[in-house]
């Protein structure tokens, strides 16, 4: 019996023991101005490809990733639909994600294409002793004008940025259905017939 109590002891110890080293994950953000921007398109828009010819340089820094201001970035092409791969190359970590999110606004005047990235950050270098985890980019490209040059940024933070979304056409479209019929359900009576017998 003493046997038995003594192992329930052990296992227990063993259950609730914390380990020495906790992983820890960056936690922090960076904002990049992307240089040498080109498109695929014309007009940019969904399905349009950018591409970087330049490397880009980290303009501000946050959290744990201050002190990486003016460090290059290397960006791979961006697809603006969903499921992309995307990827990017630096000297304080690799980002390696998927494209979730796409939004266009404006005309072909003056456009906006959003991209928003989710995937898995590996700190490099100074960074080196934080772990691998979650991150997001999220990235603007505008165009004032058909054939014209493209700007672009991006920012990238860790944890993940929480996602803006918007109800699509279709969404509001069902809950006004949804509403209207309600409404003409609450409206509708039913009338009575009173029959009587003779």
């Amino acid at each position: 019996m003493k046997v038995f109590g003594l192992l329930v002891a052990i296992a227990a110890t063993a259950l609730t023991a914390v380990p020495a080293t906790a992983a820890v994950t960056i936690s922090g953000g960076v904002a990049v101005a992307i240089t040498g921007v080109s498109s695929s398109t014309t007009s940019i828009d969904f399905g349009t490809v950018f591409s970087n010819t330049i490397f880009s340089v980290v303009g501000t820094a946050s959290g744990d990733l201050a002190g990486t201001e003016g460090s290059f970035v290397k960006i791979s092409d961006l697809t603006a639909t969903s499921d992309a791969a995307f990827s990017f190359t630096s000297l304080f970590g690799d980002f390696l994600g998927s494209v979730s999110k796409v939004t266009v606004t404006g005309t072909t005047d003056n456009r906006t294409v959003s991209a928003y990235v989710l995937g898995l950050f590996t700190p490099l270098g100074s960074l080196g002793g934080y772990e691998a985890g979650a991150a997001s980019a999220t990235f603007s490209f505008t165009q004032t004008g058909s054939g014209k040059p493209v700007s672009g940024s991006f920012t990238f933070a860790s944890p993940p940025a929480p996602v803006t979304s918007v109800p699509e056409i279709a969404t509001w479209s069902m809950m006004i259905l949804g509403f209207g019929l309600m409404g003409a359900s609450f409206r509708y009576r039913r009338r009575s017939a009173n029959v009587t017998f003779a």
